[in-house]
């Protein structure tokens, strides 16, 4: 028996039956949780797990729907309902709690764009962290220049229920700017957090093919003052056209103290990497175009980046897509580098075999079982069927070359056998806290109310101390102890590779008073110490930033 959810008139609401889908997992994993389809034929895109946003020590995932895209493999789905967004929170061991859900107050036009994007962050630097929900509106819509960004910010206890800001990026009215991934970061240094916004079909050709990449910064002004305090930085027009953009990526591959952000176009394997080489200047590193021009290779909700072999070193991995008539997908490596700006097409590797027509979709890295080796999980194809309902585990040995697919082990981790099955979208996280890892995967195209549309799989047993004596699982930022405190409180945190990490202290109006690490660390396990000083007794928050990793946690001042 697994518990299941039913989503029904856009609330889910829980039963437990046996599951009515024909499933197959790997040996010591179960699924534990599914949330079901309803009448309406809703699929869920994407999610994200890892968060605990009001600090209850009880994480939380968010995903998306996307009736664009549902209805059965191949429909176009629900052309008026609009696509939605759920946030849900561990609530006892395998048991899972819908704490808020939001749908943008504009219908969708004849089902021509899917595929929302959202991303979770603390733009503002305040201690709150904060939901953003991009969706892709056409300008037919009315009104003609539709809000297409919106965020949420937590108050500590819930999120709200309509938004706290919401953007239409500043575009004219009829203007084309379809956003197709959000990811945040100081990418100047100037204390600052920058947005970048990704579209994957705009006007900036005036022919309605662009493929743009906007950064914006708010400077430090507190959301919930209004988007009119947010400037854009710098906008890409040029490059990324030729096929669909998604969810970019931001690292410090090269290890230089400076983030990249990376941006994939589907356009036989096309790569650009910008890093900021002054305060609002941003500069291409490098452009690798049409890595294979004979096959139309693209990535979508994909690219990972992970320290592999321990060295200290990041490589990327990414699971294709292949083109229409395209003969299926393969994996795609690159190995670590000094310098991003010396990557070309030679670095750019073929991992891993074709797979079927359309091929793989999302993934995700971590280290799944606790052994201290890297697991890529991506969405691959049933080579019979043709179709997205097989999740693949790719293991490194612990040996052997990177760029070879002889050093890692392969092996189906999850199927669906359901003819409708099309998996998309992959999380990893212990989300309800019994050093079990739960993997989450989503389903977008669905025939039947009956289908499942997201799976929580679980590891049977725990990952003890003694079976990882010595694996950092994750990057992570503990509860201080002791809480309350007085006067000083210890700070434990986790850095799955080598990173520049800050953790700032804020008081309850999110003013900065105090940034207790600020260096560049090698992965592993640390402590620091906070000393209160002459401060009064009160709440208070420390935020911890580490390349794209950011978690923020409250604590109490008691004299």
């Amino acid at each position: 028996m697994t518990s299941r959810l039913m989503l029904s008139c856009g609330v889910f609401m829980l039963a437990t039956f046996s599951s009515v889908n024909a499933q197959t997992t790997a040996d010591g994993w179960s699924v534990v949780g599914e949330i079901g389809s309803a009448s309406d034929l809703i699929g869920v895109w994407e999610v994200m797990a890892g968060f605990d946003l009001d600090n209850d020590g009880n994480r939380e995932f968010f995903f998306t729907t996307d009736p664009s895209s549902s209805g059965g493999a191949g429909d176009v789905g629900t052309d008026t309902v609009p696509w939605k967004a759920y946030y849900y929170e561990a609530d006892g061991d395998n048991t899972y709690v819908e704490r808020w859900g939001w749908a943008p107050p504009i219908a969708r036009n004849d089902g021509l764009r899917g595929f929302p994007a959202m991303q979770v962050g603390d733009v503002d630097q305040d201690g709150l962290p904060e939901f953003w929900f991009g969706v892709p509106n056409e300008v037919e819509n009315d009104p003609p220049n539709p809000k297409r960004l919106y965020v949420f910010e937590h108050d500590g206890v819930s999120l709200p229920t309509s938004p706290s800001e919401s953007w239409d990026l500043g575009m004219a009215d009829n203007f084309r700017f379809i956003i197709s991934g959000i990811a945040f970061e100081d990418l100047d240094a100037d204390g600052d957090i920058e947005m970048v916004l990704q579209s994957r079909n705009d006007d900036f050709t005036g022919a309605g093919a662009g493929r743009t990449m906007l950064i914006a910064n708010s400077g430090g002004v507190d959301i919930g003052i209004g988007f009119g305090a947010f400037a854009t930085e710098f906008m890409e027009t040029e490059r990324l056209k030729g096929g669909g953009v998604y969810d970019p990526r931001i690292v410090d591959f090269d290890r230089d103290g400076v983030p990249e952000v990376w941006i994939f176009t589907w356009d036989f394997f096309t790569l650009a990497i910008y890093e900021a080489t002054a305060p609002n200047t941003y500069t291409l590193q490098t452009e690798i175009d049409e890595v294979f021009p004979g096959i139309d290779y693209g990535t979508r909700m994909a690219a990972r980046f992970y320290d592999a072999d321990g060295n200290g070193e990041l490589e990327m991995y990414t699971a294709t897509l292949s083109g229409d008539g395209d003969p299926g997908s393969v994996i795609i490596y690159m190995g670590s580098t000094d310098d991003v700006s010396t990557l070309t097409a030679a670095d750019v590797q073929i991992l891993g075999g074709r797979n079927a027509d359309p091929g793989h979709h999302g993934g995700a890295v971590g280290d799944i079982d606790g052994d201290g080796l890297m697991d890529y999980l991506y969405i691959s194809s049933n080579d019979a069927t043709g179709k997205r309902s097989q999740v693949t585990r790719m293991e490194y040995s612990g040996s052997g070359d990177l760029a070879d697919s002889t050093s890692y082990d392969w092996s189906i981790f999850f199927e669906n056998t359901n003819a409708e099955s099309d998996l998309r979208g992959i999380a990893i996280d212990d989300i309800d806290g019994d050093e079990k890892t739960e993997v989450l995967l989503t389903n977008l195209d669905v025939a039947s109310s009956a289908e499942t549309i997201l799976y929580i799989l679980e590891r049977d047993n725990p990952v003890s101390v003694e079976e990882t004596p010595q694996v950092v699982r994750g990057f992570a930022l503990a509860q201080n102890y002791p809480n309350p405190f007085n006067p000083s409180t210890t700070i434990e945190f986790n850095l799955e590779t080598t990173e520049q990490v800050r953790i700032t202290v804020y008081n309850m109006l999110g003013q900065k008073l105090s940034t207790i690490v600020n260096e560049r660390l090698s992965a592993g396990s640390y402590k620091a110490s906070f000393e209160a000083g002459d401060l009064q007794s009160g709440i208070f928050f420390y935020t911890i930033e580490a390349g794209t990793f950011r978690e923020t946690r409250k604590m109490v001042l008691l004299k």
